[in-house]
């Protein structure tokens, strides 16, 4: 079967976001080594889910930088593993997607979403990414869906914002890497499986 990965960037003091949706606190130093990670980690993959509001400002994101000539050789190696990826976008009622290789996941509620994605899970393939959407990491993790939890966190506390997670959650390390730019990658499993 195949496993599904949550992949989250966030601050010292767990935010995702701060409270307005802002990420200017990512570290912006080039750090090499967490670029070739960050490729490593979605080359595992061949598919990712997002929920619809983040995939409407993350793919054409993510497009842009690959085809910018101006853009960091690490910032478009990122955008060509982004870009591969099979994007499944999560609504609760269809829409269309002017973004090739991207398909609806239309799932009115919580019953609809798992039993969708349990269906994709079984599917022959790589693993699947949850790489950003706050409303879509809380959805995964309430309804269990989450092996491997990967959070890059970076050298900064911002005080307040959006977290991923709402409730308590027993964790067990899988794995930790520090990088010269301060960030630190922790690796997680659910410690309750």
């Amino acid at each position: 079967m195949r496993k599904i990965f949550l992949y989250m960037t966030c601050t010292a003091d767990g935010f995702v976001a701060g409270p307005d949706n802002e990420l200017d606190w990512m570290s912006q130093a080039t750090d090499d080594e967490l670029t070739a990670d960050i490729v490593a980690l979605l080359g595992t993959a061949d598919a990712g889910f997002l929920g619809y509001p983040v995939a409407q400002g993350m793919v054409p994101f993510w497009r842009a930088v690959a085809a910018d000539p101006n853009a960091s050789k690490g910032g478009r190696a990122i955008a060509e593993a982004v870009n591969r990826l099979h994007t499944i976008v999560i609504s609760r009622t269809d829409v269309d997607l002017p973004w090739e290789g991207a398909e609806v996941l239309v799932a009115p509620d919580d019953a609809a979403l798992l039993a969708a994605v349990t269906r994709i899970k079984q599917q022959p393939g790589h693993d699947l990414g949850v790489p950003g959407g706050v409303r879509t990491a809380r959805a995964f993790i309430r309804l269990g869906l989450v092996d491997e939890y990967v959070f890059h966190v970076h050298p900064v506390a911002i005080g307040a914002g959006k977290r991923v997670f709402t409730g308590r959650a027993d964790l067990a390390l899988l794995g930790a890497k520090t990088y010269p730019s301060g960030v630190v990658r922790v690796r997680y499993r659910d410690a309750s499986r």
